[in-house]
């Protein structure tokens, strides 16, 4: 990931006139896909472990590689770090063609984190902060719906942790989940640049060494 990356561009220069009515939808129609099996056999493999331990969790949905799990970890040792990410490649560093990983205060899961989202909502897991390192950023103008905020998904998953941290390299993005949680909320968000001083994630990392200004969104 040593290679130069491109900053985001879009035709879209603001926040996307859809954001709010679509939200709206999703608030009103809760989302109700059924489960993969395969992601329900990892949550209680998981869910057992955690319950066992019972540590307040820190949660890193779309962990990449797994890399800023790691370095949470690292920087919480009184605390369970619980990565998920769907992609075998980026997980195998770590998983090395299994699903699962727990070592220390380490949890890493191979699963769709729309499903294990759900099942954590049913579930009694202490979620005291929950990061989103810089997803994609589904960056054309017909893409909301791809991006966190713009997914059926977003109302369940805000009711996880009131503790959310946002990163991205894309002001809009930025903006928009910004606006979203407002929405949803009716509390001030947070929106600011970031002063690197210790990279959290590989992703991080690069794109501060590509040029690109970095910005966070959290709650209070």
């Amino acid at each position: 990931m040593s290679h130069e990356s491109r900053i985001v561009t879009s035709k879209q220069t603001g926040v996307h006139k859809d954001l709010e009515s679509g939200i709206k939808k999703h608030l009103a129609n809760p989302f109700r896909k059924p489960y993969r099996p395969f992601s329900a056999d990892i949550f209680h493999q998981a869910n057992e472990i955690i319950n066992n331990l019972n540590l307040p969790i820190i949660l890193d949905s779309g962990c990449g590689t797994g890399e800023s799990s790691h370095i949470l970890s690292q920087q919480n040792t009184d605390a369970l770090i619980v990565g998920i990410d769907k992609s075998e490649k980026r997980l195998d560093g770590y998983l090395k063609n299994e699903n699962f990983y727990d070592k220390d205060n380490l949890i890493l899961i191979r699963a769709d984190v729309i499903d294990i989202w759900r099942m954590i909502k049913q579930s009694s897991w202490n979620i005291k902060k929950h990061y989103l390192l810089y997803p994609n950023p589904w960056p054309k103008k017909d893409q909301l719906k791809r991006r966190w905020h713009g997914h059926p998904i977003f109302p369940e998953m805000l009711s996880l942790c009131d503790h959310i941290e946002l990163r991205t390299n894309w002001l809009i993005y930025a903006e928009e989940f910004k606006s979203a949680l407002e929405l949803v909320t009716a509390k001030s968000v947070l929106l600011e640049t970031i002063e690197v001083d210790q990279f959290i994630s590989p992703f991080e990392k690069k794109y501060f060494e590509s040029g690109h200004e970095l910005f966070r969104v959290t709650t209070s």
